[in-house]
């Protein structure tokens, strides 16, 4: 009989070919806007803002008014909820106190809910905190645009407790910060995420330092 030599297997490790690891794509997914709509214009920044100063400057996010705004919307849905659900299980005479009651009650939680938008969070995006040398320092940013106008207005506003020796003093110093929108979109709608991180640096490198722009 004729002998058959046997080939020795090939080990799975050895077919397969060697494992790469993912690299991670440090490049941002484009930004792209209808750069004819102001709105979405203005939307686009304020949303990179926040993004900016939490993972780019690296400042805590204080969300005291977002917290506020909820916790009443909710309480305002609750109470519309719980109106709806006890009217239609309990019959119409003996249902209408507490029905009017939950209506009055939803109109004045989204009355406040106007109110504090208006009065205590007016124009602001985004509030966050750092610490530097021991010393806490806030930042709230406030941003808006005219009527029909391509200019974005950025305010700066920084307060910090800064301790020397044995008193602490109050720093407070506000910086306003204005450009076209067309400084950072292309006729595409697309955002220059580099270039609009580059004027954020240097209007945070204004409002810490309180040197002006090409001021020696």
């Amino acid at each position: 009989m004729e002998e058959i030599e046997e080939t020795p297997l090939i080990s799975s490790t050895e077919e397969r070919p060697p494992k790469t690891e993912k690299k991670l794509d440090e490049k941002e997914e484009p930004i792209i806007v209808n750069n004819s709509n102001l709105v979405d214009l203005k939307n686009a920044c304020d949303d990179y803002i926040q993004k900016f100063f939490v993972n780019k400057a690296e400042f805590r996010q204080n969300n005291t008014h977002t917290d506020v705004k909820l916790v009443l919307g909710y309480l305002a849905c609750g109470f519309a909820l719980f109106g709806g659900y006890y009217g239609h299980i309990t019959p119409f005479n003996e249902a209408k106190e507490m029905t009017i009651i939950c209506i009055i009650a939803y109109f004045v939680l989204n009355t406040l809910l106007v109110l504090y938008s208006y009065i205590f969070e007016k124009e602001i995006i985004f509030v966050g905190d750092c610490m530097e040398n021991d010393n806490k320092y806030t930042i709230t940013i406030q941003t808006n645009t005219k009527r029909y106008s391509d200019i974005y207005n950025i305010v700066y506003e920084y307060v910090g407790k800064e301790k020397q020796d044995s008193s602490i003093k109050i720093r407070n110093s506000k910086y306003t910060f204005s450009k076209s929108f067309g400084n950072w979109f292309d006729v595409n709608g697309v955002m220059d995420i580099e270039k609009f991180e580059t004027d954020l640096f240097e209007g945070l490198e204004i409002i810490k330092t309180g040197n002006k722009p090409h001021e020696q």
